[in-house]
């Protein structure tokens, strides 16, 4: 686990950073400069919509890679591998472009009711899908080198910076939301450029192409494989927003997908430690399965969940122990502070996703990888259903309430699967204690009265500091007194220790 927990850490801190910004851009710039309507275009569904694309027209490259990459060894195999990861993109593309003008009359009929500015800016979409598209090709590309962290800064981060120059410079009228829209097409460019600065520096740049890889021996096995994957890969993408697809086709179109954007994007925080994880995890799991190590594998399995649910379930508690001062900081709350119960039903959603451990990634890298394929679209069929009866009942609440019902249905099925088939769970002794820890905490908060006056900045600072306080002690260091993760444990030891000899050494 050290390689996985350095790099996850990283790219946990960096993917922090990131949200720190795009929380910012979001609650504050894009709320003081722009349109409930325009929020709800350029935060939610501008950004949405070509990573759905994108996952059609990758041809579940990024998967193949991962799961092929042992294979391509020697440095002629690397540089078949990577034409592989440069080329195959062009046909999906080729192929996404068609089907999107083709279908351009379906798209206009279900969204110019209610959100015209999706009409509006169609034909953006297409650039923004090419960006994206080799954006995350050449992030796999690093990530199959164990390199996460500077893929991470530059998406992450990098991006959500231009994001947040653009919108000043939107809002102080130095240019208006059509060339702004433009611009952030531009940065995608600028971020695949960096990213292949890095790989030239890293010497994993290769700037002659080899298409051996077509009569490399595991060719037709990564051909079969990548067909199964982009029926899941472009479900995958699908199901974390499907809400802001279908909610702009509704009464109150991107004005409500906006109000749920913002609420779920303040409970998407607790999720960020596990999409660092998977990362490095996934290349590692490939490997074991080359070995046939079930009990390596196994214990990442374990691990991983406990910590993801300790870790999940600390940053839930610091959320919705304060939720109600949270939204009393953003501006236009009135507006916004209706997606409460978004916060709740999407946060818990996460926390069953996190319990339950790198179940799809064992799952993808094994022979039953096409049962993963199989769950997934299952998920997505779910999600559809569910999202079609309770979004015109309960707007975007009923969108929450789908998603929290879909992902556990998914993820336990996913469970029990894994254990008939593998024999082996991500449970342990330690869920339980962490569930406990967690209801402790959360009563411990409850009866605490909250500010009469959320306008009172002073007192609003104070009351959060006070149930952060008490929520960190209680499950924090329940924790560590009840020694529930020997990772968690270890890892603050050693900050601990480095803290108190940097400390020494300066007197």
């Amino acid at each position: 686990m050290g390689i996985i927990v350095r790099q996850g850490f990283k790219s946990s801190i960096v993917s922090y950073v990131g949200v720190i910004i795009g929380t910012f851009n979001i609650l504050i710039l894009y709320n003081q400069f722009m349109t409930q309507e325009q929020l709800g275009l350029y935060a939610s569904t501008l950004l949405t919509f070509p990573v759905i694309y994108m996952s059609f027209a990758l041809l579940g490259v990024p998967s193949v890679a991962v799961r092929f990459h042992s294979r391509f060894q020697d440095e002629v195999a690397r540089r078949q591998l990577f034409t592989f990861i440069i080329v195959t993109p062009l046909v999906g593309l080729a192929a996404f472009v068609s089907l999107y003008l083709l279908f351009k009359p379906l798209y206009l009929k279900f969204y110019l009711d209610h959100s015209p500015l999706l009409v509006k800016y169609y034909y953006v979409f297409i650039p923004l899908t090419v960006g994206m598209v080799y954006l995350l090709a050449l992030e796999s590309y690093s990530r199959i080198n164990l390199r996460i962290a500077v893929p991470s800064l530059i998406r992450e981060v990098g991006l959500r910076l231009a994001n947040s120059l653009l919108v000043i410079l939107f809002g102080f009228k130095i240019i208006n939301f059509d060339t702004m829209v433009w611009l952030t097409v531009l940065s995608y460019a600028l971020a695949i450029t960096a990213m292949l600065v890095y790989l030239y520096f890293q010497n994993r740049l290769y700037t002659s192409l080899d298409f051996g890889f077509i009569k490399h021996p595991a060719f037709h096995e990564m051909y079969r494989y990548g067909l199964w994957v982009l029926l899941g890969g472009a479900s995958a993408a699908l199901l974390p927003h499907i809400e802001k697809v279908l909610l702009p086709a509704f009464e109150g179109g991107l004005g409500n997908t906006a109000i749920f954007d913002i609420a779920s994007r303040i409970a998407l925080v607790i999720s960020i430690p596990r999409n660092s994880i998977v990362m490095i995890s996934a290349p590692i799991i490939s490997e074991a399965y080359a070995k046939n190590d079930i009990g390596h594998i196994d214990s990442i399995y374990k691990k991983s969940s406990l910590n993801l649910f300790i870790i999940g379930t600390f940053l839930f508690l610091g959320i919705w122990c304060n939720i109600d001062s949270i939204f009393g900081l953003i501006p236009k709350s009135d507006i916004y502070a209706q997606g409460k119960w978004v916060v709740l039903m999407v946060g818990v959603s996460r926390i069953a996703d996190m319990a339950t451990g790198l179940n799809s990634e064992i799952l993808t890298n094994s022979k039953f990888y096409r049962y993963d394929i199989v769950f997934m679209l299952f998920f997505t069929i779910l999600l559809l259903f569910s999202n079609q009866i309770l979004i015109p009942m309960f707007g975007y609440n009923g969108a929450a309430a789908a998603a929290l019902f879909s992902t556990i249905t998914y993820n336990f099925i996913k469970l029990f699967f894994i254990k008939r088939k593998m024999g082996i769970q991500p449970f342990t002794a330690g869920t339980a204690k962490v569930a406990v820890l967690a209801a402790l905490a959360y009563l411990a908060v409850y009866f605490i009265p909250h500010p009469t006056d959320q306008k009172n900045l002073y007192a609003v600072i104070i009351d959060v500091l006070l149930r952060s306080v008490i929520v960190t002690v209680i499950f924090g260091g329940g924790i560590l007194a009840w020694k529930v993760s020997e990772d968690i444990s270890t890892g603050i030891g050693t900050g601990w220790s480095f803290v108190k000899t940097g400390v020494l050494k300066r007197k």
